[in-house]
This record gives structure tokens, sequence and C-alpha cells, in this order.
């Protein structure tokens, strides 16, 4: 678990030094051809991150059940997120590495449900669901790379 922990953080740290830069504006433009935004990425991957590793293990995800249904897997984007809200879901993202961290340490995983992926993976275990979420990060700092170019 060691390495997955590793690899969530700079996966995190890659998706936040991506839109570091950018402006509300920029963060909530769709372009021409594109069916979400960036903003609906950086909250897409928090709410599957919750939902994969907290949901799953039937612990509390800390989230709004609103904002989960407007971000989780399926939704496009709903209307413009505010500078506050970004600045939330950002602050969120920066700490879930060290939230899971200490979530592993105090043993709040006991049970996990499993899970079949879209990717044609089951994830059937925490360690599955850690290596998944991870996966699942690459696939839309690819995405959220296209997108930065075109805002």
């Amino acid at each position: 678990m060691e390495s997955e922990l590793k690899l969530l953080k700079v996966s995190i740290n890659n998706v936040l030094e991506l839109t570091d830069d950018l402006t509300t504006q920029q963060l909530n433009e769709i372009p021409t051809g594109s069916p979400n935004n960036l903003v609906w990425h950086l909250a897409h991957l928090l709410v599957t991150h919750k939902l994969l590793i907290y949901g799953l293990s039937n612990n509390e995800l800390n989230l709004e059940p609103e904002f989960v249904e407007r971000f989780r897997k399926g939704s496009k984007p709903n209307g413009d997120v505010s500078a506050e809200e970004i600045n939330v879901i950002k602050s969120k993202i920066k700490n879930l590495s060290a939230e899971l961290e200490n979530d592993l340490k105090n043993n709040h995983f006991k049970a996990y449900q499993q899970y079949p992926t879209s990717y044609n993976f089951e994830i059937t275990n925490l360690t599955d669901a850690v290596a998944f979420n991870n996966l699942h990060f690459g696939l839309h700092v690819s995405s959220m790379l296209k997108l930065k170019k075109l805002v």
C-alpha cells in the first residue's frame, strides 16, 4: 500500500499544479466539443475517491449528497462553480492522501463491498480501490491536460 499512497500524493499534486494558474472562468469553461470542464474533473476526482475508498467500505464520505450527485460518474457540468467552492474542492483534494493515511493507521476500514468498474476491473478490497483510484486520476489528468490547452 505504501507505493499506492505515494502515487496518490503525486497524482494529487499533479492535478493541483495543473489547475493552480487558471482563473475561475477558465476552470468553468467548457471548450467546444468537450462534455465537461476542468472544475468538473477536479470535483469528479474528489467524489470518485470518496465513493471508491470510503463509500464501498461503509465509511462516511464527508461530502454533501447533492455535491456527490452533481459530480459523480455519468454527471455533466451543471452551471458555473464559484471561486469559493473551487477553493473548497482543491483543499479537500489536497487533503485526500493525508486523510487516507490517517484513516488507515486508525483502522477505519473493516469491510469492503466488491465493485465492478466500467474499466472491466473488479475492485475486491481496499488495496484494489486505492490502486484503481490512482489509475482513475491518471485518466483524468490526461483529459485535463487536453482541456487546459483549449481554455
